[in-house]
């Protein structure tokens, strides 16, 4: 499960990532074009997370121009990444310290889809993704498209167990 887990995220975050416009005003996003060609990003492709969630963690704590939510919930990717998800879920919890749902609230629900996901938590993940994708504007809908994905994982791994069970029942 850890690797399906890994290689959806790894998929997800690259494939709507670099399509996605910026937006200042979302935590979630970059602030610079410049930001997007950073080191980070080519040691996390090449699989070295732990080596990229290093970087952003200098370059975060070394510059106080740099939007902290955005290095924070990218930080938690790449610790997902690397199936770390207790770091993961801290970082992306602090990526969006002082932020609410009224500040962005598909974002939000993204967030909290995100988390539910990383936490193994089927239900939540189900609400969140729910919301989203009954309400969302066209800038979130890559991010509906990322729920719903992560929730048909669960759907997947709970589907392949059952199938498991019944052939072990009948050997």
């Amino acid at each position: 499960m850890n690797k399906i887990i890994l290689i959806f995220i790894l998929v997800t975050s690259f494939t709507y990532g670099q399509n996605q416009k910026i937006n200042k005003d979302n935590p979630g996003t970059t602030k610079t074009d410049d930001y997007l060609e950073e080191d980070w990003r080519e040691l996390s492709k090449h699989g070295q997370h732990v080596e990229a969630a290093s970087e952003l963690i200098f370059l975060s704590m070394s510059d106080s121009t740099r939007n902290k939510h955005a290095d924070y919930w990218h930080i938690g990717q790449v610790y997902a990444f690397d199936n770390q998800y207790k770091k993961a879920v801290f970082y992306i919890k602090e990526s969006m310290k002082g932020k609410s749902e009224n500040d962005d609230e598909q974002f939000w629900w993204y967030y909290k889809g995100i988390l539910a996901f990383l936490q193994k938590n089927k239900n939540e993940l189900k609400k969140y993704y729910d919301l989203l994708e009954k309400n969302h504007t066209s800038y979130y809908s890559n991010n509906a498209k990322v729920l719903k994905r992560l929730f048909d994982i669960y759907k997947m791994f709970f589907f392949n167990f059952l199938l498991m069970f019944i052939v072990c029942c009948l050997i």
